[in-house]
């Protein structure tokens, strides 16, 4: 586990949805942050790890802001990043440990990504990753340049994730399925309102399921995702859990739902809390 001595200044945390590489919108977030004092960021995927130039200059941009505030970025992948790198990068014996488990990898000294299925703790909660899920256009994308196949978990993924037993927090890009959607997802994935074919449905059907299965695995009392560009909350009562779940919905860049805090002591966000 990664060593949680720089995550433990403040009891408030940011949990962030899709930012897509967006430059300036990724630094407003961050500089908000630093600004109240926030010194960890848990981005739920589609971060912005590109290939090329762009993917380049995002990660500097973003490092540089990181650095200015001194802001840990702890990313869940989502599917649109450069997977075939990442995992090329998990290749090399020093980013993983002795027993061959994948460490959080850093692009940055601020910007780590984190495994499947990661584990780790702050203010005495504790979290665990899920990073990944089905890019629905991938039949209009080009595998190698904009898309990779990679970007799926496994069932291993999954075994691997609810072997950990429970999690306070449950980070994926991906959300649980209906019945425990939000509803502005569970409206999405219902309704089909971009008329997606059969084929690209019931590839992120696959994806949803895997989800799924890992979050009830887990029983979180706090689940949240991005990945479906809408903003919401849930509560839900797991079989045998005993407590409330909350999930949240996270927005993508340029949206007002893109970003929320949390307190770790309550597991609620302070904003709405009125604090």
């Amino acid at each position: 586990m990664m060593s949680t001595a720089n995550l433990d200044e403040s009891s408030i945390a940011a949990v962030i949805g899709d930012w897509h590489g967006d430059r300036s919108w990724a630094n407003a977030r961050l500089q908000s942050l630093g600004e109240r004092g926030v010194s960890v960021a848990l981005h739920a995927g589609d971060f912005g790890i590109w290939p090329g130039p762009s993917g380049k200059a995002f990660l500097q941009s973003v490092e540089k802001v990181c650095a200015r505030y001194d802001i840990a970025v702890l990313v869940t992948p989502g599917n649109h990043e450069h997977w075939s790198r990442i995992n090329q990068l998990w290749e090399n014996p020093k980013n993983r440990e002795a027993d061959g488990e994948r460490r959080p990898l850093y692009l940055t000294e601020h910007v780590a990504v984190l495994p499947r299925g990661y584990r780790w703790s702050m203010h005495g909660r504790s979290f665990v990753s899920l990073g990944g899920a089905p890019s629905v256009d991938f039949l209009s994308r080009r595998q190698g340049k904009d898309w990779w196949p990679e970007e799926q978990m496994t069932q291993e993924d999954v075994d691997r994730t609810i072997a950990g037993g429970y999690a306070d927090v449950m980070i994926t890009h991906d959300a649980p399925g209906p019945p425990w959607a939000t509803r502005a997802v569970e409206d999405i994935v219902t309704t089909n309102p971009m008329s997606w074919t059969d084929r690209a449905l019931s590839y992120a059907t696959e994806g949803r399921d895997l989800v799924t299965a890992a979050f009830l695995g887990v029983a979180p009392r706090l689940q949240v995702h991005a990945h479906y560009h809408c903003s919401g909350q849930r509560t839900v009562t797991l079989s045998g859990a005993g407590y409330d779940t909350e999930i949240w919905s996270l927005d993508c860049n340029g949206k007002a739902g893109n970003m929320r805090l949390l307190d770790l002591a309550t597991l609620t966000d302070p904003v709405k809390a009125g604090r």
